[in-house]
């Protein structure tokens, strides 16, 4: 029983009329019930809500990914960014015999890319280290030869040549530093590939390398990061007989997923000799769209070299300038468009 029927019954019981109370006890609850009662504001406390979203603890979901990131093991929740660099296109210059012009070829192919606009590095991988005969006369620098012995790295090896190709040359070796070479490239298929990386190329650049002739551990390095491949022939019967060495040689190489395109160059014609011109059009028949191009003999490249001059000197113009541009110029358009 309520407190309010006990002051009904002391009412009756004392003879007055309780109706007055219960009238005004129901607007009181009515009130009660209605109204939001406003404490004091000196009673109030604030809540702390910034120390209440500082103070609070992460949950444990959130500290162990917290953790696996400082860790570096959540990973797969990082956006990816791709590290990959440009890398230079590589053209190797090779040929199955020696004295068909092939380091002149390449010292003439890199001068005539730095003067069409495109930055190139020669590098010498023979250990006869000629190239800088026909790019940097008279320099004697250090190379890849003893450098590499001396697990250094190349970046400070290239010099400017003629129109500012950069040159990379071999450097004098004895005997037992070659063999050491041979041995160690013999084993390292990565050898050349980390070390060209090492020499901070752009994408735009295009490195010509110089290998000796034949099957050699040089061959197979430059090959392993070759985007093309240039035979050096000569219009001769001789040459004739060693395409299918050079088939056999570049075999593996153009099974790979990505093989290297391979070109060939007749080297050193000479139009006064019919049996020469011929000899073209034997080639022709053999290698049909594989055949870049043709380079005539020219005495003003072994006068140049004899005199310090550069081969491709503007003012010159010579038929073999003439000719080596245009080389440059078909090279060009093949590889910067992957064609076959």
């Amino acid at each position: 029983m309520s407190r309010a029927d006990d002051i009904s019954k002391l009412f009756n019981k004392l003879g007055a009329n309780p109706n007055g109370y219960r009238e005004i006890e129901f607007v009181h609850e009515f009130i009660e019930d209605d109204v939001e009662v406003l404490e004091s504001p000196a009673l109030v406390k604030p809540l702390p809500v910034a120390a209440a979203l500082v103070d609070e603890a992460p949950s444990a979901p959130l500290l162990r990914l917290l953790e696996e990131l400082n860790h570096g093991e959540a990973d797969h929740l990082r956006p990816e960014v791709s590290s990959a660099q440009p890398t230079p296109k590589v053209v190797v210059v090779v040929s199955v015999k020696g004295g068909v012009g092939r380091s002149t070829l390449a010292a003439a192919l890199a001068s005539s890319l730095q003067r069409q606009g495109r930055p190139a590095l020669a590098l010498d991988l023979d250990p006869q280290n000629a190239l800088r005969h026909h790019l940097c006369l008279g320099l004697d620098m250090p190379g890849v030869g003893a450098t590499s012995l001396h697990n250094q790295s190349w970046e400070a090896l290239p010099e400017f040549g003629f129109a500012g190709c950069r040159l990379v040359a071999f450097g004098g070796t004895d005997y037992e530093q070659q063999q050491s070479l041979n041995r160690w490239l013999g084993q390292d298929e990565q050898w050349l590939s980390q070390r060209l990386a090492g020499l901070k190329l752009s994408g735009q650049d295009i490195v010509v390398i110089d290998v000796p002739a034949g099957n050699t551990v040089y061959f197979s390095q430059a090959l392993s990061v070759a985007d093309a491949v240039l035979v050096v022939v000569q219009p001769d019967v001789a040459s004739f007989s060693t395409l299918a060495q050079m088939d056999a040689m570049l075999a593996p190489y153009l099974q790979r997923e990505k093989p290297p395109q391979s070109f060939y160059v007749i080297n050193q014609l000479d139009a006064a000799h019919c049996f020469s011109v011929d000899m073209v059009e034997v080639f022709k028949t053999r290698l049909g769209n594989a055949l870049l191009g043709t380079v005539h003999r020219d005495l003003s490249f072994s006068e140049a070299q004899a005199y310090g001059r550069d081969p491709l000197d503007p003012t010159v113009n010579s038929i073999g300038s003439q000719d080596a541009h245009a080389l440059c110029r078909a090279l060009l358009e093949r590889i910067d468009s992957d064609l076959p």
